[in-house]
């Protein structure tokens, strides 16, 4: 078992100090100089654990990179700009600086990746491994939950079910003959894409009326839309990746489970006004992304409906059997 120093040493030797607008990794606290007029400041935290957000085959240096990706997926569906994160390790006996060469390169991955300063943390030793990210940021146009109106569409990016498909194939509960469909849904866990680019636009544009993050499944996400927002929401489709949708392994039922309440999409589920639509599809042209509509709102109480049937509010939830 390597020492705390020599964690942060190692780390430091990976990704190095931050820029000048920070200060240096190593005192009792992290500051900056950057003060952004009339921009809000937001503040994330997330937590990631081994034994329940590492699968099988999935590298410390891919888990490392994930632990970021959960943060910047809220940033992205708020519409904040990530600034910098403060990132804490806990490390159980046995972890090697083979180990610690991986969490700090897959660090530096997002780091890069996202444009994200790391501007300090802790290590300590842990009984798993703990990956705990504090990620800030600024946004002029923070979108919050609530704000849906009646008569307004819902849409997301991107499509769902392949990520927990991938989770189920990677810890063998499930096996899926077709190598184009374990492959893509087994990227999808690997390597999860967050829509940075699309909701910083969107929010900023302000052609978003409320949003939220996908990653704990699409069905719990749109009945927290519904039911702060106190609208109804009528679904006219399912956004299920293609792949999935024509394979003929799986049942109907199995697929809808998938793309309904499976979660680990990290994807942005959110309401837009009729008439900023052509705005919206623009959007996810000028980033890359992928936007569909696949509902509306209505007048009601916080239900989700699709084709006229009551949707299970269930996804993932932690401390729940």
């Amino acid at each position: 078992m390597v020492d705390e120093l020599t964690v942060i040493n190692m780390f430091l030797e990976i990704f190095g100090q931050p820029r000048k607008l920070f200060s240096e990794i190593g005192d009792d606290v992290a500051w900056t100089k950057k003060a952004v007029k009339r921009d809000k400041f937001a503040i994330k935290a997330d937590m990631l654990v081994g034994k329940t957000d590492v699968p099988k085959g999935m590298s410390l240096r891919q888990a490392a990179r994930k632990s970021v990706v959960a943060c910047v997926s809220d940033f992205a569906c708020k519409g904040v700009k990530p600034w910098g994160m403060l990132v804490s390790i806990g490390l159980p006996k046995g972890f090697n600086e083979e180990h610690i060469l991986e969490i700090a390169n897959g660090l530096k991955d997002a780091r890069n990746e996202f444009d994200i300063e790391i501007v300090g943390g802790d290590t300590n030793e842990a009984s798993d491994l703990v990956i705990d990210c504090i990620m800030f940021g600024w946004g002029k146009n923070i979108v919050s939950r609530d704000g849906a109106y009646i008569d307004e569409y819902v849409l997301v990016t991107g499509d769902f079910g392949l990520p927990p498909l991938g989770v189920d194939i990677l810890s063998e509960r499930k096996k899926i003959r077709s190598p184009r469909l374990t492959e893509k849904a087994i990227e999808s866990v690997l390597y999860p894409r967050p829509r940075l680019n699309f909701g910083l636009i969107a929010c900023n544009r302000k052609l978003i009326t409320a949003a939220i993050d996908s990653s704990d499944g699409l069905a719990i996400s749109l009945y927290e839309l519904a039911q702060r927002s106190h609208v109804d929401i009528f679904l006219d489709e399912l956004p299920m990746n293609e792949t999935l949708k024509n394979n003929n392994e799986l049942s109907e039922k199995e697929k809808r489970e998938y793309t309904l309440y499976g979660g680990e999409e990290y994807e942005i589920v959110f309401t837009c006004k009729i008439k900023d639509i052509p705005k919206v599809l623009k959007v996810g042209e000028e980033t890359g992304t992928p936007v569909r509509i696949i509902g509306r709102t209505v007048e009601g109480n916080g239900k989700v409906f699709f084709k006229g049937e009551l949707v299970e509010r269930k996804g993932w939830t932690h401390f729940k059997g």
